[in-house]
């Protein structure tokens, strides 16, 4: 099965910059979202998103066509309000 990928940030890095973070993999069917981070030796406590929905379950099979985005962690900012 064919699945988009894109990474963002620094994970661009990881493809040819003229794949400006794109690119398209050939997995075998069944494959989880975990394949695609293993195939870019990425840690797996980056955030994606499966066909522009936020996905944490990195168990979560994928389909012909999907397309996976991935995103540093979020973090910074304050909780204090003084």
């Amino acid at each position: 099965m064919r699945v988009k990928v894109v990474l963002f940030g620094v994970f661009r890095e990881k493809l040819p910059r003229e794949a400006r973070g794109r690119t398209t993999l050939e997995l075998p069917e069944g494959s989880p979202l975990r394949a695609v981070l293993e195939h870019f030796d990425l840690p797996l406590h980056v955030t994606c998103a499966v066909n522009g929905q936020l996905e944490a379950d990195r168990q979560r099979l994928l389909q012909d066509g999907d397309e996976v985005q991935v995103f540093r962690p979020a973090g910074g900012g304050s909780n204090s309000l003084c």
